[in-house]
């Protein structure tokens, strides 16, 4: 693993620093001794080039300012291995994700011991605008020098984490349709905007079918002092799990949904078909949705969903697979409270 000390992220030779390699990113090799603190840098291959390249290499530049080396890991072999070595040596301070949500993401599942911290370059950065990262890597690196640190919750769904949320149905189908996009001629997912998304919801509008899904709740009753588990069933065209508030342009979903609750939120809307769900996204934007016919919200610790038919699954914002009936028991999601240590800055509360 590269330690480095100063703005040059090309320096070396070999397998321990070359350029060279696989499409000329920036590969790092095997850890030379480093003394005191230090913090593993997780970069997305997009952030490889242009203003991503350079905010790391500044936020390098800042930590050795503050006395503290970088490791920098820009594929995700690297990344796994910058996760276990931080795992196993009480001088990693953190982990920066430098990416956007689907960086965040990335790291997360690799599980890390070590807090994390989030340099955002992403499109949304909804992980990093609800804790309050700011782009600057200055102020970053002064957050990693301060250190104050929180624990958050952690949703869990088969076989993979999030920290955002899971989708079930239209705008699941919408995800991947645009990822598949992304990935069509080169098979990396291309750097992307919101105006991407214009044909993937306007093909999803016309082709996704809206087959109903059962969704059984696990929750508690409302009383702290009486608490029992709850479970009820209910039924919808389109199904989110939130452990944050927000989705995509930063529209509140689920306004109540908190990182540190032990809970996750469930939405499900009701009726099928486009129209409805133009109209359920209207009164999102306006804030009126859960107050509305149709529309239910609870508090959960774990929900299992099932299907007649295959239906597509989003997990922060990427592809997540499907639910195929075939499957039996469907699909189950759970929080993991207090699941990731998380540095943070002062601005969050």
């Amino acid at each position: 693993m590269n330690d480095h000390d100063g703005p040059g992220l090309n320096a070396g030779a070999g397998p321990s620093g070359s350029v060279g390699g696989s499409g000329g990113r920036n590969e790092v090799g095997p850890a030379r001794p480093s003394v005191g603190t230090w913090v593993g840098i997780a970069a997305n291959r997009g952030a490889g080039a242009g203003r991503g390249r350079a905010r790391v290499a500044r936020l390098v530049r800042e930590l050795k300012r503050r006395g503290v080396r970088s490791r920098i890991a820009w594929t995700p072999e690297v990344r796994a291995r910058l996760v276990a070595e931080a795992a196993d040596d009480p001088r990693a301070r953190c982990l920066v994700a430098v990416g956007g949500d689907g960086t965040v993401a990335a790291l997360v599942n690799e599980g890390p011991a070590t807090p994390i911290a989030v340099l955002p370059t992403g499109t949304e950065n909804l992980f990093a605008q609800h804790f309050r990262y700011s782009r600057c890597p200055s102020r970053l690196a002064a957050t990693i020098e301060h250190g104050r640190t929180t624990r958050i919750d952690l949703g869990q769904a088969p076989g993979r984490r999030f920290t955002l949320m899971a989708g079930f149905g239209f705008d699941a189908d919408v995800v991947t349709r645009h990822h598949i996009a992304r990935v069509r001629h080169s098979g990396i997912a291309r750097p992307t905007n919101r105006a991407a998304y214009v044909e993937p919801v306007l093909r999803s509008s016309f082709g996704y079918r809206f087959p109903p899904m059962t969704v059984i709740a696990a929750g508690e009753s409302a009383s702290a002092a009486t608490a029992t588990a709850t479970e009820e069933t209910l039924v919808g065209s389109t199904v989110f799990v939130f452990n944050l508030p927000r989705y995509a342009l930063g529209l509140p979903f689920a306004p109540s949904a908190r990182p540190d609750d032990g809970l996750l939120d469930l939405v499900v809307f009701d009726k099928p078909g486009a129209f409805h769900a133009l109209r359920y996204l209207w009164l999102v934007v306006r804030g009126l949705h859960l107050r509305r016919p149709g529309v239910e919200h609870r508090r959960v610790r774990r929900v299992t969903i099932r299907a007649p038919e295959q239906v597509p699954v989003q997990l922060d914002g990427d592809p997540g697979g499907f639910l195929d009936p075939d499957s039996g028991g469907g699909w189950t999601v759970d929080v993991l409270p207090g699941a990731l240590d998380m540095m943070v800055p002062p601005s969050y509360k």
